[in-house]
């Protein structure tokens, strides 16, 4: 039977609340706290010992390090470059102004993470790829017009069996240090906490034009001042793009009716727009007044209004068709490492657009939130995913990863629920799920997370073959990692077409009812590494690699066979080259299977890619 997905039902799932991203308003500042801080190792391990912490400044040898930025590439030192451990940060600031609030915001750090604030414990957080932080007003003076803060916060990028990524045999490089900005903001005493807001439901007209839309929302407004409370009342206000007023309510749950929306439509599709083009947001204001008095204002200026269905063949967005056709990618960047770059983010999404790729997996963990709402602007799907990537041990499969994985997994919904351009979470990449401490692991996991998953489906993803795999089982659509002509029968061109093809129609004969994703694919390529005939690792092959896929991928198509079809996308692994441990499999600890060079240079086969997906966009969808 088909599964049907909307994205807030109110009653029916738990309602979840998660970290606002910072924005400024008439009631919030904003400061970075981005830039040099003084940077020490800790290799000895002593820091804690020694009360490093409660010291006016680190001890020698300190240098300046940017953050955001992994560490490991930023110097000279090789001891640093293959540094893992424990690392030491500090900055200093004053605060001129002091707010009834200073929340002091962490966007990630990798992934043990202590922070002090004016030699007190302030906030400890495990994980790395999600955000926390703390009200610092209890730690600093605010009797005065000004107040110094001296923050200290230690690191530690040490990975273990119950880690997520777990240390097991992780061959993605272990860059360390504070990744994602650092972020002051401020707000009053009684605050907007939370907001989610989804579409429940779209109706149309006998030409598939929107007619009307019902969203459901849910405030959740926080603070120590109680004894307001009971006076505490709610303005919203959606806007359209053109700054109009198309709903408002003051209850702080309800549902919003919306005349002749403008829908969130993803790009690339014959039916939607280019990926070079924009789709349609509105912004939802929050506006928290104590009787007259605005006490906070909250603006989500990213609200997409779209559904998702799931038949056994086809995944339906607005009851449109649409065709998973993208590529993954890894937040790497050089001498970055993960560290984000507004450049970097800009440069991928414009070599997105120049590709027409409509879609992307998170590859292999929640990223920066700025990707997200890119995404939301111009209309790329995502397939968020957890930071589960590696778990080929069963020790990966103990109670205690399984509860940490439960509570990264609320972080990563929690922060992502309201983005339209999520349309599908992913529990893992590549876990050893041919065991059956998997299947009891996963089946679990699968359990806990359908009822906070927003209404989206769940999936995993998974190099294991139809009849061994325990998990795939659990998931709603299935992803699978191949190949065929690069680990399977290397430098087998002609073998990929017939293991490829008998590989897909297993899966589907044992699993009938779930569409398919070749959720990766690919080969290692040296740039400028030419042969003919094609050989491993040169252009000549990658582009003929990719090729022969696409033929296989036409004959199993939803888009090009509606009526039989069920294999619903195709996402190549990877966009860019990205640094892995280093190795006698490993040139330059570099993994060579991007498109593009790790300086955003395509190679042959990004053409190939490209003209591909401009094919794909010409076909003609049929309204379901």
């Amino acid at each position: 039977m088909p599964w049907t997905y909307f994205l807030l039902i109110i009653g029916s799932c738990t309602i979840i609340h998660g970290l606002l991203y910072p924005i400024e308003s008439e009631t919030r500042q904003i400061r970075s706290l981005d830039g040099l801080w003084q940077f020490r190792l800790d290799d000895a391990g002593v820091g804690e010992v020694e009360r490093w912490f409660a010291m006016s400044h680190l001890p020698s040898p300190t240098m300046p390090m940017p953050v955001p930025s992994s560490y490991n590439d930023v110097t000279q030192n090789v001891s640093i470059y293959r540094y893992t451990g424990m690392v030491w940060y500090e900055k200093d600031f004053y605060i001129h102004k002091i707010a009834p609030r200073w929340v002091l915001r962490f966007q990630a750090a990798r992934y043990e993470t202590h922070v002090w604030v004016n030699g007190q414990s302030a906030v400890n957080h495990t994980g790395g790829h999600l955000p926390f932080e703390i009200d610092i007003i209890p730690f600093i003076q605010t009797n005065s017009t000004y107040s110094k803060v001296h923050v200290v916060v230690a690191v530690n990028s040490t990975l273990t069996y119950s880690t997520l990524p777990p240390g097991s045999a992780n061959l993605f490089y272990n860059y360390g240090g504070i990744d994602r900005s650092v972020i002051l903001y401020s707000t009053s005493t009684m605050y907007i906490e939370d907001i989610s807001i989804d579409t429940q439901s779209i109706d149309y007209d006998d030409q598939h034009k929107p007619i009307s839309a019902i969203l459901s929302y849910s405030i959740k407004t926080a603070g120590t001042d109680q004894s307001v409370n009971n006076a505490l009342q709610l303005l919203i206000q959606l806007f359209d793009a053109d700054g109009v007023v198309v709903a408002n309510s003051t209850d702080f749950q309800s549902l919003l009716s919306i005349n002749k929306p403008n829908l969130w439509e993803p790009c690339g599709m014959n039916h939607t727009h280019s990926c070079t083009e924009p789709s349609y947001l509105y912004t939802l204001q929050v506006t928290l007044y104590n009787g007259t008095d605005i006490i906070d204002i909250y603006r989500l200026a990213h609200v997409g209004i779209r559904t998702i269905r799931l038949t056994d063949s086809k995944f339906l967005v607005n009851e449109r068709p649409f065709y998973f056709h993208g590529v993954n990618a890894h937040e790497d960047s050089d001498i970055r490492g993960k560290g984000f770059d507004h450049v970097i983010l800009n440069k991928h999404f414009n070599l997105y657009k120049w590709l027409h790729g409509n879609s992307f997996r998170t590859s292999h963990y929640p990223y920066a939130d700025e990707f997200y709402s890119m995404a939301d602007r111009y209309g790329l799907a995502i397939i968020g995913e957890s930071p589960a990537a590696g778990q080929n041990n069963v020790a990966c499969f103990s109670d205690v990863t399984l509860e940490h994985h439960k509570q990264v997994i609320t972080g990563m919904i929690n922060r992502d629920k309201n983005h339209p351009s999520i349309l599908m979470w992913s529990l893992a990449n590549e876990p050893l799920s041919s065991s059956k401490e998997a299947g009891v692991y996963y089946s679990a996991l699968f359990n806990f997370t359908r009822p906070i998953a927003a209404r989206r489906p769940v999936t995993f993803v998974t190099y294991g073959t139809a009849d061994t795999d325990q998990c795939v089982q659990f998931a709603d659509v299935i992803c699978i990692n191949r190949y065929f002509g690069w680990y399977i029968n290397p430098g087998r061109l002609d073998q990929i077409t017939d293991a490829l093809s008998q590989d897909i129609t297993n899966y589907r004969k044992t699993y009938p009812t779930k569409p398919i994703i070749v959720s990766e694919y690919g080969t290692e390529t040296l740039p400028g590494l030419h042969s003919d005939p094609p050989v491993m690792f040169t252009e000549e092959y990658q582009k003929d690699f990719y090729s022969i896929h696409h033929k296989v991928f036409d004959t199993f198509s939803s888009l090009l066979h509606p009526d039989t079809g069920y294999l619903i996308g195709e996402l190549p692994w990877n966009m860019y080259e990205f640094a892995q441990v280093q190795s006698i499999n490993s040139v330059a600890e570099i993994n060579w299977k991007g498109l593009f060079t790790r300086q955003r240079q395509p190679k042959a086969a990004a053409f190939i890619i490209k003209e591909r997906y401009e094919q794909l966009e010409l076909i003609a969808t049929e309204i379901k």
